[in-house]
């Protein structure tokens, strides 16, 4: 996975619920790309005068959204009167909202730009005020609604000056069963930051852990997750060993502390689940984006029938790297190098490229997008590091922020980010604001389809046996780390919060057993594939996104689909182009779910996991076909 960088409009959420170049022909239309393109664009740079000309008019704009909001209480008391009062009032609030976020959009990007400064941090934090009093503002709306008669409210969902709302307001008719009084809703959010262990947790986790240090080619090393993300893919597999039996015992000394965090987080779960009526925790964090529970048991339980690819593509492995017994510690080094870097014409030109599939109007918008200043590109001092996809800024145009250092792998981020920005577009083009907003569930199957083009691309058009296996390497890497990886977490998740339903406290003990348990079945251990430390199970407590909520199971559904698309778009790109870009351009007019079953990937079904599981194997089939002719 290149990167999970989408930034979702959390204010609508809230509202609705919360290659190789060789070819001259190639170097020649990436020169003629350079020499059309405006000065900040060439240079990696975005110009945020598209959102505002100048700090004084995002000033002006956000006093006058602060004015705006203090007039949003006023529809409260006619707000259910008719259907056209509904309408004006959420047609106010609508527009509001999507003000609100272009102001916090320029705010956000210009803080990241640099983190020192001060003046930019406090802006930032002035818009996030702002977003806090719209939430305020508003909160009377979805008590008031499910105050009223669900039939009557029901009846207004035809009338023509609802229709862009339509979508909102059967979500509150389908949560209503789930909302409680308004006391009781007005005290649970008040309650919210409290009940939330995710800051302590990332203050234990990044702040008080006393890191170790070790000398790697002669130099004092310092094993934090930065240092430990970088030598984890040494290719001196005696470096890979040390920092495993150095970085997994520090997480093992406050596996007690974590699991208290942990443990507190899973009950606070479970007890809202059980407050608001749902059959399940797991059930009440699927229905906040309509997503149904069948499809999270289906990835599990498709997940385990396909464990034996997983081992094969262990076995694969450990015939690259040439040692006679598989550990934990050899899962990330590349499969092979590749002796090539890439500078951002090529990932403009290979992006385009890649999505070739997609048809013309696809190419107009990613040429539009890789063409304009919309990218900051480059690491410099003081900006945020990894990369994201901003699009909250509905009247304008997205923004991607990435680090390009010239691998292959930033290539596939730009691609990444990039599927997420022309999601957007597409989005903004054929949705009101109303439901332009869409959902992870989506989100990531956007990029990750553009990632697999891409890899599909470079995999087809090697020229060596060396270069196809290397991005066979990095294909069959993003199945284990996105599909795998991310659906054993799942699995994990699912255990815990079941535990917890059954009564059971769940002590960093527990948690490492169970973890152990889950990280043996998958590696195969017991079958002698892969041998694992026990020190390595401490590994749950590395794992942020298990504070979320179940949150990680999208990622390995996206990949699924992903694969399911790109395999369609090009073995047979009439036949799916107009429906995966539907999918696209919908928003959130409907579930995720609902739209991709609608394209012809049922997540709930094992069909689209067996696609992924055949897809592995021919990945794997051609590794070792390669590497027979490398020798």
């Amino acid at each position: 996975m290149a990167s999970s960088g989408f930034i979702p409009n959390k204010t609508v959420a809230s509202l609705i619920l919360g290659t190789l170049l060789t070819s001259a022909s190639v170097m020649a239309s990436t020169a003629a790309l350079a020499q059309s393109l405006p000065p900040s664009a060439e240079n990696g740079e975005w110009d945020l005068s598209d959102l505002y000309a100048s700090l004084d008019d995002w000033q002006q704009a956000l006093k006058e959204v602060d004015s705006r909001i203090q007039t949003l209480g006023d529809y409260q008391a006619t707000l259910t009167d008719s259907p056209e009062a509904l309408a004006k009032a959420l047609d106010a609030i609508r527009s509001v909202e999507k003000s609100a976020n272009r102001v916090q959009t320029y705010a956000s990007l210009q803080a990241d730009e640099d983190l020192r400064d001060g003046p930019a941090q406090e802006r930032q934090a002035q818009a996030e005020q702002l977003m806090a009093r719209f939430d305020s503002a508003i909160g009377y709306l979805r008590p008031t609604l499910i105050a009223m008669d669900r039939s009557a409210l029901s009846s207004w969902l035809s009338n023509p000056q609802l229709r862009d709302h339509r979508r909102f307001l059967e979500n509150v008719i389908r949560e209503a069963p789930h909302t409680l009084s308004e006391q009781t809703e007005t005290a649970l959010a008040a309650l919210g930051p409290v009940m939330s262990h995710e800051t302590p947790y990332s203050l234990l986790a990044n702040s008080d852990i006393e890191w170790p240090t070790l000398e790697i080619d002669g130099k004092r090393v310092r094993l934090d997750a930065a240092g430990y993300g970088q030598w984890r893919e040494s290719q001196d597999r005696d470096v890979r060993r040390r920092v495993f039996e150095a970085y997994w015992p520090a997480w093992q000394q406050y596996t007690a502390t974590f699991g208290s965090l942990l443990n507190a987080q899973v009950q606070q779960h479970v007890t809202e689940a059980t407050l608001r009526h749902y059959d399940s925790a797991m059930a009440a964090a699927v229905s906040r984006d309509d997503i149904p529970p069948a499809v999270y048991q289906q990835l599990i339980d498709s997940t385990n029938a396909h464990l034996d690819t997983l081992h094969r593509y262990l076995r694969l492995r450990q015939r690259i790297l040439g040692v006679d017994q598989l550990h934990y510690y050899d899962i990330y080094p590349p499969l092979a190098e590749l002796d090539k870097t890439f500078d951002l014409d090529d990932a403009r030109e290979l992006t385009r490229e890649a999505t070739t599939p997609l048809g013309p109007h696809y190419a107009e918008l990613i040429g539009q997008a890789t063409s304009a200043a919309w990218t900051s590109a480059y690491p410099s001092q003081g900006k945020r590091s990894g990369a994201y996809m901003n699009g909250s800024a509905y009247d304008v145009h997205p923004y991607v922020l990435m680090n390009f250092n010239g691998s292959y792998g930033d290539v596939s981020t730009y691609a990444h980010e990039w599927g997420h920005g022309v999601h957007s577009m597409l989005t903004k083009e054929n949705q009101p604001y109303a439901t332009s907003d869409y959902s992870i569930f989506t989100a990531e199957v956007a990029s990750t389809t553009n990632e697999q083009l891409l890899v599909d691309r470079m995999i087809r058009q090697a020229k060596t046996p060396e270069e196809k296996l290397f991005y066979i390497g990095q294909a069959l890497e993003a199945i284990r780390g996105t599909y795998f990886r991310q659906a054993q977490f799942a699995e994990f998740e699912l255990a815990i919060h079941q535990a917890a339903e059954n009564g059971e406290q769940l002590s960093g003990d527990r948690l490492t057993k169970m973890y152990g348990e889950i990280l043996r079945k998958y590696y195969g251990v017991d079958q002698g594939i892969t041998d694992i430390d026990e020190t390595n199970y401490a590994e749950w407590a590395y794992i942020p996104h298990f504070y979320y909520d179940f949150y990680v199971y999208q990622y390995a559904t996206s990949i699924t689909a992903a694969q399911v698309f790109a395999q369609g778009l090009e073995e047979n790109p009439q036949a799916w182009r107009d429906r995966y870009l539907n999918v696209l351009s919908q928003g959130g007019a409907q579930s995720g779910y609902q739209l991709l079953k609608n394209a012809g990937v049922d997540l709930a079904t094992p069909a689209p996991y067996d696609k992924l599981d055949d897809t592995m194997n021919k990945l794997i089939d051609e590794a070792e076909a390669a590497l027979d002719k490398v020798g």
